[in-house]
């Protein structure tokens, strides 16, 4: 394997020395929501979701009842290396889920090959890493890209534990896409654990699969609960569904869950 991963690197190596730019719709027909089904040395099965939008990316790993086991982030640009098309991931975040996230020193280069809605990445041959070389199929998921819009509705959220330990504020706000909503009701404090806030927060243009991005902020000082002096500050995601529910626990005395639905 090390022969045919030198070999690769220096193949690749002849290509950068003629790397030119790719044309602007080779990273346009990359565009979209891209999923491919994995299984593991172990037998595990998982998907591997790659999600495209202008000169950003997000990668994620979803195992079994949807559970995220890694996230990351970035931007992303295609070039030419020779006969090869290649995508480079670079300026990368990542973590176990998106409100977890660090800055990752390293870059990622594959080389792709595109059929009808769908692609073959080969990853992992840039250089030597602790991952073997893989092979993966990707399909486009056109189900997302053809299914209207409709507009998410976050219900609820129930406060189980919080960090307050006496009336506190809150501050929602909540993006999908390029579409952000913000509940805040100035002045309204809320009490004691297991405390339901009802936010009916709508947010326009969503579609099923879509990641829903959210920052959460608590106080006791009215007026400091949608700024960068809160107490108490998380952020977190989920996956847009018909409807659903998750719970979260940014800290160990704070667990909240939020309800949503679509319409």
């Amino acid at each position: 394997m090390k022969t045919n991963i030198a070999t690769l690197i220096t193949l690749f190596g002849l290509a950068a020395s003629i790397t030119s730019p790719a044309r602007a719709d080779d990273l346009q027909a990359l565009a979209g929501r891209w999923v491919a089904n994995v299984t593991d040395s172990e037998g595990r099965t998982f998907k591997q979701v790659l999600e495209i939008k202008k000169d950003k990316f997000t990668f994620s790993v979803i195992r079994a009842q949807d559970q995220v086991a890694l996230y990351a982030q970035g931007d992303v640009k295609t070039e030419q290396l020779g006969p090869f098309k290649a995508a480079k991931f670079f300026n990368i975040q990542g973590g176990q889920s998106a409100s977890e996230l660090q800055a990752v020193d390293d870059e990622r280069t594959v080389i792709y090959s595109m059929g009808y809605n769908e692609i073959t990445v080969a990853a992992n041959f840039d250089r030597e890493r602790a991952e073997p070389p893989t092979a993966t199929k990707y399909t486009k998921d056109t189900k997302a890209a053809s299914e209207g819009s409709r507009t998410l509705v976050i219900d609820k959220i129930v406060m189980h534990t919080t960090p307050q330990t006496a009336d506190w504020y809150l501050c929602f706000e909540a993006t999908v896409g390029d579409a952000t909503k913000r509940f805040n009701i100035p002045d309204k404090t809320w009490s004691k654990d297991e405390a339901t806030i009802a936010t009916e927060l709508s947010i326009p243009n969503a579609k099923k699969d879509q990641t829903c991005k959210f920052v959460l902020k608590l106080d006791d000082v009215a007026g400091d609960e949608c700024t960068e002096e809160m107490d108490n500050r998380s952020a977190g995601s989920f996956t847009v569904s018909d409807n659903g529910s998750q719970t979260f626990k940014p800290e160990d005395h704070w667990r909240y869950t939020i309800h949503w639905h679509m319409k």
